[in-house]
């Protein structure tokens, strides 16, 4: 759902490889709209459980600053980024920064 600011999405990490088994409890995403800084474009994309955060840039899938998840975990939310790329961009680039600045629908 967009609120403007940031896309928030309800995902769970699972072990893609063998046994598909929940590793944790929901996890939020926010993704922020698409930075253009120095020639480059991205997004920057947070992962939230409790008071437990991660975060990271696409392109890129790589975790930058994290407090709460562990090394697996880590590991999986930077597949996960991978995997998910695509998908994280298209959302990222639909995010009006200035939707809520002016209180528009």
């Amino acid at each position: 759902m967009s609120d403007g600011k940031v896309v928030r999405k309800k995902i769970v990490i699972a072990d893609t490889e063998e046994t598909k088994e929940q590793i944790s409890d929901d996890i939020n995403m926010m993704v922020t709209s698409m930075i253009h800084k120095d020639g480059n474009s991205f997004a920057r994309v947070s992962f939230l459980r409790g008071s437990d955060w991660a975060e990271g840039i696409v392109p890129g899938a790589g975790i930058e600053k994290s407090k709460g998840f562990d090394a697996e975990e880590i590991r999986k939310l930077e597949m996960f980024l991978k995997e998910e790329e695509k998908m994280i961009l298209k959302q990222a680039k639909g995010v009006n920064p200035l939707r809520n600045l002016f209180e528009l629908p």
